[in-house]
């Protein structure tokens, strides 16, 4: 029997995007799949409810700390030297020091390969973190192959201690709805009858001002509907952008939607586009195959990893590539269908309970 211990913050938060997301699933998963060894969930002050149900063999504990940074790299390394556990395991950062082995995950090395798509405070933290994490893990999960390569070029030394394992996804949330469900959910919240979909953060690094800008070349025979928060960096720029007088009728500024409604505005949507310059993964392109709703997208390494042949893709640094590839998806109803039966067999590759299992298994060798 070993003692594990698990960092909850990310999967803590409100309002998740991909990482937080894959913190929460991960756990969830966990206390399915082990009944045997014990767990200690580490959190800083309150804890969600649904985090909290837990069952006898996790223990919640609670690490009071006065200041917003660095709970992880200081206040948690205190208490793994005092109270260390065999195994702990993190998503992204690591503390600073520590007693036992430490198991971390990395999404992706994008403010290495494309710094200039972040702030440049956001880029120097994150450097240091991962720095530190990389140097620290006694093993290392990545969740794409692309992001595998990116580790070892940039820490060449890592390479052996690295494990693949890709996300998943929520098969009962995520999957094709009927068409009068659909158009309930979409009078509800009175959505075009056809749109296009964006889902995912507002910033530069997903390269929604190139999409926004591509839209405008097309006929537009959709409205274009960009649902997300806004990110850390350039935001402001698509915001007014977006509020252009032409493009008044033709796109929708969502903002954050909660999970009780992503799933079915995934499902509603015509077609799905993801235009981000950089990804590890790409998990609304999963969500969107396993909706049944055809993906046009970059065709940068970790996307096409993920969906193969089962989306149309565009460059994302050219506005006519990606404007050609969203009229097509408008006009061509056969490419549309085929991009639909490829993406739900494509999907099927993945779950959050084949990805705990790999994980926990790597854990605990």
């Amino acid at each position: 029997m070993k003692t594990v211990g698990l960092e909850v913050t990310r999967a803590n938060k409100n309002y998740k995007t991909g990482t937080e997301w894959y913190a929460w699933h991960l756990l969830q998963e966990f206390k399915k799949l082990d009944k045997t060894n014990n767990f200690v969930i580490y959190y800083n002050k309150n804890l969600a409810g649904d985090l909290k149900d837990v069952p006898d063999n996790f223990y919640l504990k609670s690490l009071p700390w006065p200041f917003k940074k660095f709970w992880t790299h200081l206040r948690l390394a205190w208490e793994l030297t005092i109270r260390p556990v065999d195994k702990f395991f993190a998503t992204n950062a690591l503390p600073i020091f520590g007693r036992g082995e430490t198991i971390v995950t990395i999404h992706d090395l994008g403010f290495y390969k494309n710094p200039g798509l972040y702030h440049p405070l956001e880029r120097i933290y994150q450097k240091l973190s991962h720095q530190l994490a990389i140097w620290r893990a006694d093993k290392i999960i990545t969740i794409s192959e692309t992001t595998k390569q990116d580790i070892i070029r940039y820490f060449p030394r890592a390479k052996n201690k690295i494990k693949v394992i890709y996300l998943g996804y929520d098969h009962s949330s995520f999957q094709p709805i009927k068409s009068e469900d659909k158009k309930i959910f979409i009078d509800q919240h009175e959505y075009p009858d056809k749109f296009l979909l964006y889902i995912g953060r507002l910033e530069n690094k997903k390269n929604v001002l190139n999409l926004i800008k591509a839209y405008q070349k097309t006929s537009r025979q959709w409205p274009l509907i960009l649902a997300g928060r806004p990110g850390n960096y350039g935001y402001k720029e698509i915001e007014d952008l977006a509020k252009s007088p032409d493009l008044i009728s033709d796109l929708i500024l969502l903002g954050y939607v909660s999970q009780n409604n992503y799933p079915k505005l995934m499902a509603s949507a015509t077609a799905f586009v993801f235009p981000s310059k950089f990804e590890g993964f790409g998990l609304p392109v999963l969500e969107a195959m396993a909706s049944g709703v055809p993906v046009v997208c970059s065709n940068i390494p970790a996307l096409k990893e993920v969906a193969q042949d089962a989306a149309l893709y565009f460059d994302p640094d050219n506005i006519e590539d990606i404007a050609e590839k969203i009229e097509k998806i408008f006009i061509d109803q056969e490419e549309r269908s085929r991009l639909i039966d490829k993406g739900l067999i494509r999907a099927k590759d993945f779950s959050w309970t084949k990805a705990a299992k790999e994980t926990l298994k790597y854990i605990l060798e």
